[in-house]
C-alpha cells in the first residue's frame, strides 16, 4: 500500500484516504479532515471524538509519516463541532 501511495501525487484526496487508514473506520466516520501547508486539520463530530483523536495523535502522526512521507504532515489541528470556544483553534 505504501509503495502505491508513494507513486501518487500529494493531493487532499490522498491525505483523506490515508486518514481513513491511520484513524480507523470509527474515527474516520466521526471526523472530517483538510490539509493545507503541512497542517492536517481534523474536525471531530463531538468533543469526545476530539479527545480520542488527541489521545491517539502521537501514533497517528507516525503513521501519517509512514504513508505520506516524513515531514509531509508537520502539524495536526484538532477541533470539534461542540468544542468550547477556547479549544476551537487548538493546534497540536
Amino acid at each position: 500500500m505504501r509503495l502505491l501511495l508513494a507513486e501518487q501525487p500529494l493531493t487532499e484526496a490522498k491525505v483523506r484516504f490515508v486518514w481513513t487508514l491511520v484513524a480507523g473506520p470509527a474515527v474516520a466516520r466521526a471526523s472530517t479532515v483538510t490539509f493545507s501547508e503541512g497542517t492536517l486539520t481534523v474536525r471531530a463530530k463531538s468533543e469526545s471524538w476530539r479527545q480520542e483523536v488527541q489521545r491517539a495523535r502521537p501514533a497517528m502522526m507516525v503513521r501519517l509519516g509512514q504513508f505520506l512521507g516524513p515531514g509531509v504532515v508537520r502539524a495536526m489541528s484538532v477541533t470539534s463541532d461542540d468544542a468550547p470556544s477556547h479549544l476551537l483553534h487548538h493546534r497540536l
